[in-house]
């Protein structure tokens, strides 16, 4: 070979290499790997941890019971793994929409997890939110009461 031939080979590798890589990638995405956007699937407490709103409805439409206890991994709401429900979740996260959310769509809360996570709530929506939910007979009793979490 000449150098010209070389020169041309060394010009074209790069380009040959960066098709080749995203051939690879498009590949991948026909079968739903795509190499570039890694998704994590989130359970129904994982959602609502990170306050993703739209993911808890989309998990509750798709039959997930929002009243089940689910593991969280560590990182998402706290640095170590914890076992809570979607609710118990997003009061720990303080996101009033999601708490919203997941009773709008079939949570069940009675008096006694009512005043467990009214006491544990903080901010300025949790509460409010958990107010306009109140169940008959609830009475508000913070003594002895520890978050879930």
């Amino acid at each position: 070979m000449t150098v010209r031939n070389w020169t041309t080979v060394a010009l074209a590798a790069p380009g040959c290499l960066m098709a080749t890589g995203f051939a690879v990638a498009l590949a991948l995405a026909a079968f739903g790997r795509h190499p570039m956007w890694v998704s994590y699937d989130l359970n129904l407490s994982e959602a609502s941890a990170v306050r993703d709103e739209a993911e808890v409805a989309r998990l509750i439409e798709y039959a997930e019971d929002p009243n089940l206890r689910r593991d969280i991994r560590p990182g998402l709401l706290f640095e170590r793994r914890v076992r809570l429900t979607p609710l118990e979740a997003a009061v720990a996260a303080g996101d009033g929409r999601v708490v919203r959310e997941l009773l709008d769509r079939g949570a069940v809360i009675d008096a006694e997890t009512w005043n467990r996570l009214r006491c544990a709530a903080d901010g300025d929506e949790v509460p409010p939110t958990l107010d306009a939910s109140r169940p008959s007979g609830a009475v508000m009793h913070c003594a002895g009461i520890t978050p879930p979490w």
